[in-house]
């Protein structure tokens, strides 16, 4: 639910898509914070008590919590619960039962790790304060199965670690609540899986949930607190505040590039959604102006998209790139059109051409994210899509690389004992046309997983069939096991003639006879100068 900053992008939350569909009557506050569950957000300072100071008469406040709750070991005391009691009882009410033997604190109050404990607080000094409670159970992981979403990615979590009682049945423990209290409650779970399943595992993984099988994209956003909001309306709660979104809702609302040097390429996302549409099934056509390009996988841009959309709603993330050719300004609208030709609404596209100076600092950017090998360029140079030569790639692993989680690529270290050089890892810059690409920087960042010993050599050629190769790293390259941690070379004085290109290859091997060993990679970043010819 909380509102992510931009570096956080393409993830969000879904109530930062929540004032979407109200009219301007409403007020929204978002007091969500990531990574808490409802105990810890319950008794960290500036959260709840934050928020419940204020709460007004009549204020309807929405409450969800779940994923963090099912936390386990060194986390447990601060925020994980058990859906009912961490006694093993499956009476929120009355805990009971023996306690469980990691449960320290249980002596004193056995309810003290029960998220329908915690629930039921918040239910009663929402009331206490004159506000209205409305809970939603939590949307589902993508965690699957046979085909379907597994018992866990619908948060019925079984025991975890060396616990003795089973978590529970969470959803279940709200709806418990929801019940026995008499509070308007929207399954969100149950909405989730009908449609994360609609999507299928591997399209869910890279059209709904970013950047891994718990957080959502925009998209997913959207259609979460689309359907928020409906279970609101289904219920006549706040009905007369609901806005019809036939027209086209889209976020951010503009976008603005400033100046870019001619030949420089760069994109933003930006996240289309329209519903109640008629005809329930068709086309939308997205057309961008002069200037402007658009795709939805940054590989293929076009002028003009044409995609399907069904059940009346389309929702997508489309990736809008600026080109500017000239010394212009490229002011402009991207514009939506429904099968038949009714137009749903535009978008703003700003930006100006401006000439190449000499000297301009520069970068290509690998980010090896999501089995994904393309690269993003800070302008005028050209960076091609990693090549895996003879390496096995691994399943990604949600890694923490420079404070952010991410689902990091991984390749097998284990084919070879020793540097090969025929398995290895590629990345290619092109200088442009109109100067030379002076390289100061060569960084990544880098973990040994599924052992600790892993090894890597890092080198780079100017010449295709990389001869004459320069090695980085002055001693084999060590790792800590599942720990991301930066590589930098600086200081660097690699000149890559204009139209020339330069070949970064990392060479993973392992120290021993082995099987199921990785070299993490994320974030492979070149940097320098490019200096225009006169």
């Amino acid at each position: 639910m909380t509102t992510y900053t931009e570096d956080r992008r393409p993830q969000y939350g879904w109530g930062e898509k929540l004032g979407m569909f109200f009219n301007g009557s409403v007020t929204i506050k978002n007091w969500a914070a990531g990574g808490r569950s409802s105990r810890s957000f319950y008794y960290e300072t500036g959260k709840w008590d934050a928020a419940k100071a204020a709460i007004n008469t009549g204020d309807y406040v929405i409450i969800q919590f779940g994923h963090n709750d099912q936390k386990y070991g060194t986390d447990y005391n601060e925020y994980g619960t058990y859906a009912y009691c961490s006694d093993g009882t499956g009476n929120g009410e009355s805990c009971t039962g023996a306690l469980d033997a990691i449960d320290s604190t249980g002596t004193v109050d056995k309810g003290l790790h029960s998220y329908y404990q915690f629930l039921k607080k918040y239910v009663t000094e929402v009331r206490a304060k004159g506000g209205i409670p409305i809970l939603m159970t939590p949307i589902v992981r993508n965690y699957w199965a046979s085909g379907a979403m597994t018992a866990e990615g619908q948060h019925n979590v079984p025991i975890k670690g060396a616990e003795t009682f089973a978590r529970g049945d969470y959803p279940a423990a709200m709806k418990a609540i929801a019940t026995t209290y008499s509070v308007p409650l929207v399954d969100i779970t149950a909405g989730t899986k009908t449609l994360v399943e609609s999507y299928g595992a591997t399209a869910a993984g890279t059209d709904l949930y970013y950047p891994d099988s718990t957080h959502l994209n925009g998209t997913y956003a959207t259609l979460v607190a689309k359907m928020a909001v409906d279970g609101l309306k289904s219920q006549n709660i706040l009905k007369d505040y609901i806005i019809s979104v036939t027209s086209l809702l889209a976020s951010p609302s503009t976008l603005a590039w400033g100046d870019r040097y001619v030949g420089d390429t760069s994109y933003k996302s930006l996240n289309v959604s329209t519903f109640d549409l008629s005809p329930a099934s068709g086309t939308v056509t997205l057309t961008a102006p002069s200037g402007y390009k658009l795709s939805l996988d940054k590989t293929t841009w076009t002028g003009t998209l044409d995609v399907a959309y069904g059940n009346g709603a389309f929702t997508r993330t489309v990736y809008v790139q600026f080109a500017p050719t000239a010394v212009q300004a490229y002011n402009g609208n991207l514009t939506v059109v429904i099968s038949g030709g009714a137009t749903l609404g535009s978008v703003a596209l700003s930006g100006s051409g401006i000439a190449v100076p000499s000297g301009v600092s520069t970068y290509v950017l690998w980010k090896m994210n999501d089995n994904a090998l393309t690269a993003t360029t800070g302008g005028l140079v050209t960076g091609s899509d990693a090549v895996v030569s003879n390496l096995t790639a691994g399943s990604v692993k949600a890694l923490a690389v420079d404070g952010v989680t991410v689902n990091v690529n991984r390749y097998n270290s284990t084919t070879s004992t020793a540097h090969d050089a025929t398995k290895y890892v590629q990345f290619t810059v092109t200088a442009p046309a109109s100067g030379s690409f002076s390289i100061n920087t060569i960084s990544a960042w880098l973990a040994t997983s599924g052992g600790a010993n892993t090894r890597a050599d890092i080198e780079y050629s100017l010449n295709a069939d990389f001869s004459g190769s320069v090695r980085l790293n002055a001693a084999d390259l060590t790792f800590t096991t599942d720990v991301m941690a930066k590589t930098e070379y600086a200081s660097l004085a690699i000149n890559v003639p204009a139209n020339a290109k330069l070949y970064l290859r990392f060479f993973p091997w392992y120290s021993s006879t082995a099987t199921g060993k990785y070299l993490a990679v994320s974030d492979v970043k070149i940097s320098g100068i490019v200096t225009t010819s006169p």
